[in-house]
């Protein structure tokens, strides 16, 4: 097991990460320099930038393909999976949906945001307090996640601290509270938790117990808990798809950078999944997610409808136009929502200090400052793009979506 206090450890493992060839290298360096330069907290002096992610190259575009075709072509539907990744022993259809009715009836302004229907809070109180049943590893990704379900009938997706810096669990929390404040209601509900370490691994089963001596090395632990990320385990997940192609493919990117291209007319059909895209790639921007086009991180629910922005760990590099793979991806869409534009322009850092700065535990902090500085510098970054297109086609050509 791995302890939170050997930084020396910590900073070994950085170098690593940048011997290997795994996309994050640069980005795990990135991470342990910061935390061996002290950064503390989003109240905390900023601290010097870090190094830049590696490139992660967009998708070629092609010449549009023929629509006709299109239907053809229609991503098959995925397996029940989790949020962040596949794996066996997935969940049933109506699993995951465990929440008790408030009976006060009274909902604070944090309490009136929803997701799948239901206020946020109802789904995040049985992950607050529930005690682990059940662990399963989520195959399928570089870092270590796994899924719990409680005594109470819930279930996460959890992400523990953990040596693999690609994954650094406080920011799924960031971009959840950063979602919510721009009333986006598309990242699912995230909190912090530490879990009592020997609890959680003699939870482990099936053939998931083969990963136990992973997590024993790779997983942080401190005082006998590690600590993470859980998140509101989606229960049914698909390949999000656009003209009936899937939107990570180059076909699908070809098509739905097509129809945000200013001027060109878009598909009744197709006008609310076009408008979910456009709103992703402009969060992905601010919060400067380079892994959303990894080819498992663009979703959609069951019936279509819901685009989920889901898998925020690699995000907040310190780059202030963003990453180059999260700058191209912004700059394919040149229609927008008007009222998350709008948002946008009236957003503060003190907002922000504001939504991360309570409830942050087990965490020191959930941004530092010297990410929030970079992200206000890329919305600053967003917003120039956009009034650089509104300047030049008008402004009812641009602001399209309500």
């Amino acid at each position: 097991m791995r302890l939170g206090t050997c930084v020396a450890l910590e900073f070994a493992v950085g170098f690593g990460l940048i011997a290997g060839v795994g996309v994050s290298a640069t980005w795990g360096y990135s991470e342990v320099q910061a935390r061996l330069d002290r950064e503390t907290s989003a109240f905390a002096p900023s601290s010097p930038a870090a190094a830049p992610l590696p490139d992660l190259d967009p998708a070629p575009v092609a010449d549009p393909p023929a629509l006709a075709a299109a239907a053809t072509r229609a991503a098959p539907p995925s397996e029940v999976m989790a949020p962040a990744a596949s794996g066996e022993d997935a969940p049933a259809d109506d699993e995951g949906l465990v929440f008790e009715a408030d009976e006060a009836g009274d909902a604070d302004e944090a309490s009136e945001h929803m997701f799948h229907g239901v206020r946020d809070d109802l789904l995040l109180a049985p992950l607050r307090e529930g005690a682990i049943e059940r662990v399963r590893y989520n195959r399928g990704g570089s870092s270590i996640s796994l899924r719990i379900d409680f005594d109470n009938g819930a279930q996460a997706a959890f992400k523990p601290n953990q040596t693999n810096l690609q994954t650094i669990p406080r920011k799924e929390v960031a971009a959840y509270r950063i979602d919510r404040l721009l009333g986006l209601e598309a990242v699912p509900p995230a909190i912090g938790r530490a879990l009592p370490v020997e609890e959680l691994l003699a939870a482990v089963e099936g053939s998931s117990a083969e990963f136990v001596p992973r997590l024993r090395e790779e997983m942080i632990v401190e005082d006998g808990a590690v600590g993470g990320e859980l998140s509101w385990w989606i229960p049914v997940i698909e390949h999000a798809t656009v003209g009936g192609f899937e939107v990570e493919t180059t076909d699908g990117i070809v098509t739905w950078k097509r129809y945000l291209t200013a001027g060109v007319d878009m598909p009744e059909d197709e006008r609310h999944m076009l408008a979910q895209l456009s709103a992703m790639v402009l969060f992905d921007f601010l919060i400067n997610n380079p892994d959303r086009f990894s080819g498992a991180n663009v979703r959609m629910s069951a019936d279509g409808r819901v685009l989920y922005f889901m898998d925020n760990t690699l995000s907040f590099g310190r780059e202030p136009d963003g990453h180059r793979k999260s700058r191209i991806y912004l700059t394919r869409a040149q229609k927008f929502s008007r009222s998350l534009v709008a948002q946008l322009r009236e957003l503060s850092k003190d907002d922000l200090l504001t939504v991360l700065g309570d409830d942050i535990e087990p965490f020191p902090y959930l941004l530092s400052d010297s990410e929030l500085d970079a992200m206000m510098q890329r919305r600053d970054w967003a917003l120039d793009y956009i009034d650089g297109l509104i300047a030049e086609h008008g402004e009812e050509a641009i602001l399209v979506f309500p």
